[in-house]
């Protein structure tokens, strides 16, 4: 099948690649590759690509194939960063400038912080265009995409590249790191790209990890993220890393964990005070505390781990005494001592017999391994029966045929002669029962604060002649901070609003919210011909008599309505948003954006009451948004804060409809901007809508 036909029929599919963090072994994004069908395109798809770019349609193709992966990620439920492939042909399109893939991800809602263009180029066609290139860079980084540069180290993509682009990631050609655990100049040019990314503050990706050999170098060289078949192949759908380069990168790290901290002995020693009173609960058939209490990290290797590096241990490392060789299962298959080792390079011709040679080969089969469970007098006793010459070398701790750790001489004996254990762990014990007992006391007192919040609110928006409401009451925890209520007149048309939120969390803010909406009712009711601050003067006033000692104060806002008319007061809370659709769905701050009509908070003596109100008249179909701050500083996983600019951008956006179908609107938005983050404080939202 031809061109022509692959893009007019879009029979092309999207697999995601996993780049995985060499610091966790997790995955931290997936890379978007398009493939096609044996019997739709018989060659590689590198030909495909390199086809349209000859007839002058490769923005096309390029089209259909971000379309469709942005399209499948969403459905599969991206919950990591999106890699998108774009040539710097097409960044020169007019339709792309024009947003292309932004309406793709606002259409799918994707944030484009997780979007990351990776910019990869295959021939010399563009490298004189790297000024252009730079500009059109510098105009998507504004707009919230990320920006990676392809195959750094290839023909094509030299430093000089990187420097005028800046990106946020450099992805290392696979042919720098294919064997590169044999080519010491490609390591020193790796080591060079890893220094220049902690300084500019890249993100560096090693490309085609293919063998063991190639992780394990590159992890010795700082690089930070992988990619290649080792770690995980391509798929169509989202994949994690690869079980054995896993466990490599896993022991990789907490090896480098263990020789940075101190030697096996004192990071035992940092953590007795935890083992006390947790890991030496453990004990066997009433004989005494367990040896798996005792057993600290150790250094671990694979067996096919160069002699050379082992030995290039123990000189950088001189308090590491023991290396123990395990599978990728944790299976122990063996020890090498420092002092043996070194003995063996140390003869005559040591080093010529053994520098090229595998641990596995050298390693000692005859050392004294223990079951975890096994108690700590009986392993003395075994430990103190060997010869001489191994009488204070560690032992080796596993527990169904898996590694744990290793355990000192010192650690045994310590362990024996701490008379204090046992009442120590008693009396710890009680404690935790004492604890566990308050806690029971405090969820049952939350539990019903919360009832009684609960009963306390009301649980329908209005719904009247004029005006349309809907909201969200979103606690945190059981009890929440946030106060909400409406207000009626006589015939039973809604005559205002408020909304308040009380610092601090639990039963104390629930408890003042309570007494707050009591006392904001009867002070509304009680003014209601009254000007507006001064009402608010006096709710001041009498939350603060009345909470007494309590510490915590109140944001909040009040809003009353006489026909087409709202008077408003805020005391340090959040603004007031209002869409006015006579000014084309504008969105401004009820008020004016200087805030100087904000006054000081509430509750707190002595504070100036410089409270003012703000009127202003409406036109049908006008909406008003009222929202505490949870909505605004709530933050998505890169760390960005919604914020109020961006909440305008989103209200501006909302289409016209009940209150009940913009404030959905919101929240579908908002949940998508801050998914897999939870909520740090309580969340209300308000939507009112006039109707004449």
């Amino acid at each position: 099948m031809d061109l022509d036909t692959v893009i007019s029929k879009k029979n092309l599919y999207p697999v995601f690649q996993p780049v995985v963090s060499l610091g966790t072994g997790e995955v931290f994004g997936y890379e978007a590759l398009s493939r096609t069908e044996p019997d739709v395109f018989s060659g590689p798809i590198t030909q495909l690509f390199s086809d349209a770019e000859k007839k002058g349609r490769l923005w096309e193709l390029d089209k259909i194939c971000r379309k469709t992966a942005i399209k499948t990620a969403r459905a599969l439920g991206l919950k990591r960063r999106l890699f998108l492939n774009v040539s710097p042909e097409s960044i020169y399109e007019h339709d792309f400038q024009e947003g292309f893939t932004r309406r793709q991800l606002a259409k799918y809602g994707i944030d484009p912080a997780e979007l990351i263009l990776e910019i990869t180029e295959h021939s010399e066609k563009v490298t004189d265009k790297t000024p252009d290139l730079k500009h059109a860079v510098e105009y998507y980084r504004q707009q919230g995409y990320r920006i990676a540069v392809d195959d750094v180290g290839s023909a094509y993509s030299g430093l000089q590249r990187v420097c005028a682009l800046n990106p946020d990631f450099i992805k290392i050609d696979m042919s720098i790191i294919r064997e590169i655990e044999k080519d010491q100049v490609r390591q020193a040019m790796v080591k060079s790209l890893v220094t220049f990314c902690k300084s500019s503050g890249a993100g560096l990706i090693a490309e085609g990890i293919e063998t063991a050999g190639e992780l394990d170098t590159l992890l010795s060289l700082g690089v930070m993220y992988g990619q290649g078949f080792f770690l995980a192949r391509p798929a169509r759908i989202f994949t994690k890393s690869s079980s054995e380069s896993y466990v490599r990168i896993i022991s990789f790290q907490r090896n480098k964990q263990v020789l940075e901290g101190s030697t096996p002995e004192t990071v035992k020693k940092k953590s007795d005070d935890v083992k006390k009173t947790a890991d030496r609960q453990i004990t066997n058939s009433g004989h005494g505390h367990v040896v798996a209490a005792l057993a600290a990290p150790g250094i671990t290797q694979f067996p096919d781990t160069p002699v050379i590096e082992v030995l290039h241990l123990f000189q950088l490392h001189p308090d590491c005494t023991l290396v123990t060789i395990v599978n990728t299962e944790k299976k122990v298959l063996g020890i090498m001592p420092r002092t043996i080792l070194l003995d063996l390079f140390g003869s005559q011709y040591g080093y010529s017999l053994h520098s090229h040679k595998l641990i596995r080969e050298l390693m000692i089969t005859d050392f004294l391994i223990i079951d975890g469970d096994s108690p700590v007098e009986e392993v003395a006793s075994r430990a103190t029966a060997r010869a001489e010459e191994n009488l204070y070398d560690p032992i080796i701790v596993e527990k169904d045929d898996c590694y744990i750790g290793i355990v000192t001489i010192k650690a045994l004996l310590d362990s024996i002669v701490n008379v204090e254990v046992a009442a120590r762990t008693q009396e710890i014990s009680k404690k935790n029962r004492m604890l566990q007992e308050q806690q029971t006391i405090q969820d049952r007192d939350m539990r019903m604060a919360e009832l009684v919040q609960k009963s306390f609110y009301c649980s329908k928006a209005p719904h009247t002649a004029s005006w349309d409401c809907a909201f969200l009451f979103k606690p945190m925890s059981s009890v929440s901070g946030d106060v909400y209520d409406f207000y009626y007149n006589k015939d039973g048309e809604l005559s205002g609003t408020s909304l308040f939120d009380v610092s601090g969390h639990g039963v104390a803010s629930g408890l003042i919210g309570i007494l707050s909406k009591y006392l904001a009712e009867q002070v509304f009711t009680s003014y209601a011909n009254k000007p507006l601050e001064k009402m608010l003067r006096q709710f001041n006033s009498e939350l603060t008599k009345g909470k007494g000692m309590v510490e915590n104060y109140l944001t909040g806002i009040f809003l009353r309505i006489t026909g087409n008319k709202i008077e408003y007061v805020n005391a340090g809370h959040t603004d007031v948003l209002i869409k006015t659709p006579s000014l084309k769905n504008a969105v401004s701050v009820l008020g004016g954006n200087s805030g100087n009509f904000r006054g000081s908070f509430i509750g707190i003596e002595g504070l100036p009451d410089d409270y003012s109100t703000i009127t202003q008249k409406f036109t049908n179909e006008t909406y008003l948004l009222l929202y505490t701050d949870c909505l605004t500083e709530s933050r998505n996983l890169a760390g960005d804060e919604l914020g109020t600019e961006r909440l305008k951008e989103i209200f501006a956006r909302t289409p016209q409809g009940s209150a009940k179908e913009v404030l959905a609107y919101l929240l579908d938005i908002f949940e998508a901007f801050t998914e897999a983050v939870p909520l740090r404080d309580d969340l209300t939202v308000i939507v009112m809508k006039y109707n004449c």
